[in-house]
């Protein structure tokens, strides 16, 4: 088993955390025309363009982890959902639930995200002990 390139997995949380605020960016979009009376989206209308969030925007097609973040979130949306039909309008009630579920990922990730950064730094640190170590 090889070793982890930490900032590799740092950048890997950072582009998450991207996805993670547009998807929290476009619920509380949703949010305000539900409020204001406009027509919302679907469920599955919904649910489609977080999926579209995290396997294009800002996030690396191939990286697996962004990619089954997304999809499981997405999947369990749903399956919270149990008494909606996939073409139901969603209503404020069920807006605000995603929304409050986005935002306590997106704390989540920034957790992740400092703990990350913690290790990035012992390893820079770390490299110039032994840098210095090897000069003198």
């Amino acid at each position: 088993m090889g070793a982890i390139n930490t900032a590799a997995y740092l950048a890997t949380i950072r582009s998450r955390m991207d996805a993670q605020q547009q998807v929290v960016a476009m619920l509380e979009s949703e949010l305000q025309k539900s409020i204001l009376g406009s027509s919302v989206g679907t469920l599955n209308s919904i649910t489609g363009d977080i999926a579209k969030i995290y396997t294009s925007a800002g996030v690396d097609r191939t990286d697996q982890i962004n990619r089954s973040a997304g999809v499981e979130w997405v999947a369990a949306i749903k399956a919270g959902n149990g008494s909606f039909q996939g073409d139901d309008r969603i209503d404020q009630d069920s807006l605000r639930q995603l929304l409050y579920q986005a935002r306590a990922l997106l704390g989540e990730l920034r957790i992740e995200e400092q703990a990350w950064n913690g290790e990035v730094n012992s390893e820079k640190t770390l490299r110039k002990e032994v840098n210095d170590f090897a000069k003198a």
